[in-house]
């Protein structure tokens, strides 16, 4: 028995249903804030408590990812409701990737270095690179509707 005899399905519904740029930024964007939001909690457990009278990495670091979180947890829901602050709040998010690559580069030890610098030109500036051309297309976008 031969299957080429079935007539297939047409129209818009055949195909499945294809995701949208938007959607797919926004949801790579809430699973980052789930993973960063599990990193932070496991580096707040694993920094060593400061002694005195120096900078308190664990809260220092914590800090900012929290940040980082928020804006990015923000962001995906932006650009999911397709509102118009969606841009701003990738531009601030791209700001903040490329600050904590700054800062991890800056601030690592000789040991650490390797990882911080491999972290910053893999993963922080490339994905600050993306969240600037989606910010640019998302202006354009609205400019243009």
């Amino acid at each position: 028995m031969t299957t080429t005899n079935i007539p297939r399905p047409r129209g818009r519904w055949a195909r499945g249903r294809r995701r949208s740029p938007d959607r797919i930024l926004a949801g790579v964007l809430a699973a980052g804030a789930a993973v960063l939001l599990a990193w932070t909690v496991g580096m707040a457990f694993s920094i060593p408590p400061s002694e005195p009278r120096t900078v308190d990495w664990a809260l220092l670091w914590c800090g900012f990812d929290a940040i980082e979180i928020a804006v990015m947890a923000s962001a995906a829901w932006l650009v999911r409701r397709r509102d118009a602050l969606a841009p701003m709040a990738l531009s601030a998010l791209a700001t903040l990737m490329v600050a904590d690559a700054w800062f991890d580069v800056m601030t690592a030890r000789s040991g650490y270095l390797p990882a911080a610098v491999s972290m910053a030109a893999f993963l922080e500036l490339p994905l600050a690179a993306v969240l600037t051309t989606a910010a640019v297309r998302l202006t354009r976008r609205r400019e243009t509707d």
